[in-house]
Parts: C-alpha cells; structure tokens; sequence
C-alpha cells in the first residue's frame, strides 16, 4: 500500500517493521523525528524498527518533494485542485493532508508552496462494521432514517459510511445512491481508480463542493440516497436542506469531540432544529477506535450503545 508513496528506504523500514492493518496515519515534519500512530500508540522508526520519538528518522525536504511527487504519480501539476485544497489523495485511498505556505489570488487560494508538513492517513476497510447499526437505520428493512454519524478525526467515521453505503447497495432492496465525495476519501478515487467497493447501484460525484454535489446531483441522477462526508459549513447545511427537501434521504458525517460539542455547533443548527435527521451515531474509541458509544433518534433520546 505505501510502496507506491514513500520513498525506498522508508518503504522498506515500513515492509519490516510496521503492521499496515495496525497504521491509522504517519505524520512527516520538516527536521522532525517521523510520527506514526498504530492503533492510537505514538511511535517513530529507524533501521532498528520502531522506537521512542528522539531516536526516530528525522524528515528531510527532499523526503517530503518525493512522497508528493510519487503520490501525484509523477505529475503534481495534475493534481494542483487538490492541492490548493491542502491535500492529495493517493492510490487505495490514502489522503496526504499539507501544510505550507498558501498562495492567493483574487481572495481564492490557487497553491500551497514550501510544503513541509505531511499527515498520511491509511484508511482501512472494515467489512460489516455497520452491522449492530444498519437495523436502527434501516429500519424492518421498510424505513430508511436520515442519519448522521458524528466523531472527532480518525474514529472511524468515514468507514463506517463506506460499509453502510456497500450494505445498502447490496441488500434486498434496490436504491438509486449518490456518494458526494468531495475529498476522494469516500471511495478513494486516484486516477479514476476506486479503491473501496460501494456496491451494484452507487454512483459517485467526486472533487466538487457540497451544495453543487446536492443541487447537481439530485437534478441529473435521481438518488433515493445521498451520503457525503464532514458537513461543516453552512453552505452543506444548505445542500442538506435542498435534498430534504426534495425528499431525498441523507447519511452523512460530521466532525464533533461528543454528542454536546455537536450541538453546539451554530452552523448546523438548521439541520438539528429542522430534525433533518432522525438517526445520530456518536462513535469514540472507549473500546477501541469505531466503538458506538451512543446511538440516538432525532429527539436524542438513546436507542443503543456497545
């Protein structure tokens, strides 16, 4: 998986020593020891294997040109959109966040330059992680529940999405389903590869913000289902709103530490007043990363908890 990403002399400390099931991202900055995070554990490495932060590798300039450079697959002007977003997505749906010096023009952000911070993220297929939950969502297989899946970064949102969009697709019943992927990170798009199987009746709007996802989407494909990732503006507000309205049911995700700091969010307030959604998954990781610690109806009033 990191082959095609890292150069040969990390690749092969990585093939040694580090279990890729295990890897939830690896952090590269400038001058500084490398970072990986194995199942929530902070570790480095070195010819040795893994070890303690001050005996790890140390980042170089030109380490962090050449993970760019391979994972743009030998052309970073081809994926300057993405760039300028602070990103890039890989092959097998690994997303490299950036952090460097941001280049305006005309108040719009055109570059990131000098880039010298990295956050790879390994993204992991978890085949029926959404099956205590698809009951409560799908309900006697006759009601399908607007939900939204809530957590802070790196708990297992966007692959507990991933295995309920396979399992929708794939059940007894048929729907139209529209993924707005709007990160490539959903199906993990490279190259107009997909890395993750969504399933018979899954089609995918990826690169575009939300509210033209929403508009656009449901005017041309006609979806049953919409589920799109990390809404967060009050433009995906509005996106969400649109669907609602057009009858249209949404799964989706946001980022929020708990179920309190969620409603406190201003900018969601319309969705949560409106009880857009009839269905909240409040994941942690009290039992390790993707633990269900709560899921509630639109009143939130709790339904279940693992």
């Amino acid at each position: 998986m990191l082959g095609k990403i890292l150069p040969f002399e990390l690749e092969k400390l990585f093939s040694l020593y580090v279990n890729i099931e295990k890897l939830n991202e690896i952090r590269i900055r400038l001058n500084k020891p490398i970072i990986l995070n194995i199942c929530n554990k902070i570790y480095s490495l070195n010819d040795n294997g893994l070890c303690v932060l001050d005996e790890g590798i140390v980042a170089t300039k030109e380490m962090i040109e050449k993970i760019i450079y391979l994972a743009s697959e030998n052309s970073v002007y081809s994926v300057g959109d993405q760039i300028s977003s602070g990103f890039i997505t890989a092959e097998q749906g690994i997303r490299i966040g950036l952090c460097g010096q941001v280049v305006y023009e005309n108040n719009k952000v055109i570059n990131i330059r000098d880039i010298s911070y990295l956050n790879i993220r390994i993204p992991h297929e978890i085949e029926g992680c959404s099956k205590a939950i698809l009951p409560y969502i799908f309900e006697n297989e006759k009601v399908l529940h607007n939900t939204l899946i809530i957590s802070a970064p790196g708990i297992g949102k966007t692959t507990l999405l991933r295995d309920i969009i396979k399992n929708l697709s794939k059940g007894n019943s048929y729907f139209n389903s529209l993924v707005i992927d709007e990160r490539y990170e959903i199906a993990g798009i490279n190259s107009h590869n997909y890395s993750f199987d969504l399933g018979y009746s899954t089609d995918i709007l990826y690169g575009c913000k939300k509210d033209y996802g929403f508009s656009v989407g449901i005017r041309t494909m006609s979806p049953n289902i919409i589920f799109t990732d990390e809404l967060a503006t009050k433009e995906d507000v509005k996106g969400v709103l649109y669907a609602y309205n057009c009858g249209v049911k949404i799964i989706a995700t946001s980022h929020a530490l708990n179920l309190q700091e969620f409603l406190n969010k201003n900018e969601l307030k319309d969705v949560i007043n409106n009880k857009v959604f009839s269905r909240y998954i409040v994941l942690s990781k009290r039992n390790g990363i993707g633990t269900i610690e709560g899921l509630y109806n639109q009143d939130f009033k709790l339904l279940y908890r693992e």
